[in-house]
């Protein structure tokens, strides 16, 4: 959709001499007045028009002359409207244009204005492109037109497309390049002038909102989108933009109002509940997240049941529910509901591989599409395995570990996965052979947490120190602001008798992990070994607080107490 106001479509029709338009006047009504009776004369045949000698009309040379180019204008601008007279309407302009570089008093006798000159030559600048493919034609037209008029809109963005075209086939030409700054900022300077001129040009604004997010220039794209939001706002297109690009900049809270409106508008679009889904999930809103994702997973109101039917069997609805299942896990675990977390995890499961099956006895299935699917099926399992180690169900653990083993003997995180689960269950010896055999997978990936898993796990023991110190200081290193990792640290320096190291990392640990009796406990004791019983007492009471059925926490608060 162009944008430019009425008086740039014709200008000319407003310079019109006043003698002209009581001619046509005049003649329009002689028309309806004596149409009848000509015609009745003549015996219904139309009768040839007699030319009156100028002097009649009250016209002078001037005005003829401003006449020829309106009718000339007019007949060009109609032959634009059709695709097979475009070629008519450009020869047309070109006549006129060159009546006008021909001619040095038609500007300055006022025939026409500079405002129409620059109209007629972004007329012809918008037929040479994109029309014609005569772009050097088409940008000095637009140039021409701009130097006659600057505010003229529609030759403005026939050089903002032009010279954005250039840019984008120069960057895809020299892809691992440096794109030049100044073709960079001549694109961005014509498209700013463009919603300078014309603020509600919505098609410029996309322009400049793709381009500036595909540039890193986030927050002329943000203005770019929400500009589009205020002149088209029933279209959930620029809305879903602004989510995306208030996301890389961790604007959260916007995001999420962005990707509620696009859910307001587009309420059958799963794809986008899912990621307002996401969003709730990422604020802590985990009610809001749950009941998002319920509503993927539920017919739409209103909707008819062939519809449903029909939609439930489409690839995307089926992505959709698996990524729901997934999202509703992860907010249950949140709110440390097991049996709800561990359902949607096993739904989620059990859709991954049904569309496994459909996969293997699918014609037109690529292999790797097959392999994405797998892969996918192992890491939702491991997240199964993830949840029975947060619930403290190491049986249930081991066994779904086991099962990815059992299909990839080296996949690394089921190995440290299954060697944390043997730890729960204290057998020493298999957890540190799972352990040690993930560390030694891993090469230069990066495993914390069985580098933290095996390090406790001498920690209990008492055994290998130094060791397990270093393991778990590797793995601070990948995640230096773990306090579960910290607190290792601290339990392990306590072991060594290193006290003032082990209050300091165990007081760390606490600021990233507030209200956690473990690392109450192991503080209480290293404040107990440097002869704090104050402190000791203190920390104890505040984890009893936190779980008063705990019968351990209590009997080393009464120990410390009758000390």
């Amino acid at each position: 959709m162009e944008h430019f106001t009425c008086h740039q479509r014709n200008p000319l029709l407003q310079r019109s001499n006043m003698s002209v338009r009581l001619l046509i006047l005049v003649l329009i009504t002689a028309c309806f007045l004596f149409g009848s009776n000509l015609q009745a004369q003549t015996g219904g045949q139309t009768p040839e028009l007699v030319v009156l000698p100028d002097a009649n009309m009250g016209l002078n040379a001037d005005m003829v002359r401003v006449a020829e180019l309106h009718t000339n204008l007019m007949w060009a601008v109609y032959c634009q409207t059709g695709e097979r007279s475009i070629p008519k309407s450009k020869t047309l302009y070109d006549v006129l244009i060159k009546e006008i570089d021909d001619s040095s008093t038609i500007l300055k006798n006022g025939l026409l204005s500079a405002r129409e000159i620059s109209f007629i030559y972004a007329e012809r600048a918008s037929l040479r492109f994109p029309k014609l493919q005569d772009i050097k034609g088409a940008e000095e037209d637009a140039k021409t037109a701009i130097k006659f008029n600057p505010e003229n809109v529609k030759a403005t963005w026939v050089l903002a497309q032009i010279v954005t075209n250039r840019f984008i086939y120069y960057m895809e030409r020299n892809r691992n390049g440096k794109i030049p700054n100044a073709l960079q900022k001549e694109m961005f300077d014509v498209l700013k002038r463009v919603v300078e001129i014309d603020p509600d040009h919505d098609r410029a604004h996309f322009y400049l909102g793709s381009m500036a997010r595909d540039l890193g220039d986030t927050e002329l794209a943000i203005t770019s989108f929400k500009a589009l939001t205020r002149i088209i706002p029933y279209d959930d297109r620029y809305y879903r933009e602004l989510a995306e690009l208030y996301k890389t900049q961790n604007r959260l809270d916007e995001a999420l109002q962005s990707y509620e409106r696009v859910v307001t508008i587009r309420p059958e679009q799963k794809s986008a509940r899912n990621r307002l889904g996401q969003l709730y999930l990422q604020t802590g809103d985990y009610p809001a997240a749950i009941k998002t994702f319920l509503s993927i997973l539920s017919p739409l109101e209103g909707q008819p049941e062939t519809n449903r039917a029909t939609e439930r069997t489409t690839r995307d609805v089926g992505e959709s529910e698996i990524e729901a299942h997934h999202g509703i896990s992860l907010a249950y675990q949140a709110q440390n509901d097991f049996e709800q977390s561990e359902f949607h995890i096993m739904r989620m499961i059990t859709l991954l591989e049904e569309q496994a099956k459909r996969t293997r006895t699918g014609f037109r299935t690529r292999s790797s599409e097959r392999v994405e699917l797998a892969q996918r099926i192992q890491d939702a399992r491991y997240t199964l395995g993830q949840i029975y180690l947060k619930f403290n169900v190491p049986r249930k653990a081991i066994q779904t570990f086991t099962n990815i083993l059992d299909i990839d003997d080296k996949y690394v995180p089921a190995l440290s996965g299954i060697g944390m689960a043997y730890q729960m269950q204290d057998d020493v010896k298999r957890a540190e052979t799972y352990l040690r055999r993930a560390i030694e997978l891993s090469d230069d990936e990066e495993l914390p947490d069985a580098y933290n898993a095996l390090g406790y796990l001498y920690a209990e023991q008492g055994i290998n120190l130094d060791e397990a110190a270093a393991l778990v200081r590797r793995a601070l290193k990948s995640v230096p602001k773990s306090g579960a990792y910290l607190d290792s640290l601290g339990f392990i320096y306590f072991k060594q008798g290193k006290l003032d190291a082990a209050i300091e990392n165990l007081e760390q640990a606490l600021h990233y992990l507030p209200d956690t009796p473990v690392i109450l406990l192991h503080l209480a004791d290293a404040y107990l070994g440097k002869g704090l019983k104050q402190k000791a007492l203190q920390t104890l009471e505040q984890a009893v607080i936190l779980e008063p059925n705990n019968d351990e926490l209590r009997q080393r608060l009464n120990a410390v107490q009758s000390r």
